[in-house]
């Protein structure tokens, strides 16, 4: 797959590494999110920034064979070493190299999107189109599950502003202003589930009686 040109942040140069260094499939975190999705079996998922795959495989068991998952990262490398584990697991899902602020799919094509630790590596009009290109591609009653970084806890803002205050695209979410940025993104509701020392957990539906973030 060919790289895809983007003002992002590609994580292609570690991805011999990266399931090491984010050792995901013993993650508590990621069950988590799957859990705070509500997957139901049959329904299309698709995950922005989907790394090396491990959140698309976990949808992958939750949604079953009637379901469907697509996975896209901007790192070439991440995209193969994501496609290599789906063979060997014998698990059907349809990884490419794509950018979320150009989504190669249909309007209205997913139930579910799934974005996890990726909205950050991006400039704040990159999150603004790639936000509308997840509304754009999601079913009138689908929905977008984020989690990313935020505002610290009292506990944490200390060690977090020393390792993310110095990245532009960071530092705009550890200044609180996420919640706005999904406010504007032209979703029904915007529902924080919950808000940890390090990240916060939100699940947007496209339609529905309009709501802020917290």
């Amino acid at each position: 797959p060919m790289a895809k040109e983007t003002r992002g942040v590609s994580l292609d140069y570690l991805s011999d590494y990266y399931d090491v260094l984010t050792p995901a499939e013993r993650s508590q975190i990621r069950r988590k999110q799957i859990d705070l999705i509500g997957l139901e079996e049959g329904e299309r998922v698709l995950e922005v920034g989907c790394g090396t795959g491990v959140l698309s495989f976990l949808s992958k068991l939750a949604v079953g064979e009637t379901g469907e998952v697509a996975g896209i990262d901007i790192a070439p490398k991440m995209v193969s070493r994501a496609e290599e584990k789906a063979r060997k697991a014998n698990l059907d899902i349809a990884f490419r190299v794509a950018s979320i602020d150009e989504l190669p799919y249909p309007d209205g094509y997913f139930d579910v999107v799934i974005s996890s630790l990726m909205l950050h590596h991006l400039p704040l009009e990159m999150k603004r189109k790639g936000l509308g290109e997840v509304h754009r591609v999601l079913k009138d009653d689908g929905r977008f599950f984020l989690c990313d970084f935020c505002s610290p806890h009292p506990l944490t803002v200390i060690p977090m502003y020393l390792m993310m205050i110095w990245r532009p695209y960071t530092r705009y979410q550890l200044f609180g202003k996420l919640p706005g940025l999904l406010r504007e993104s032209g979703f029904g509701t915007v529902e924080l589930l919950e808000k940890g020392f390090f990240l916060e957990y939100y699940l947007m539906r496209k339609t529905g009686e309009r709501s802020s973030a917290a």
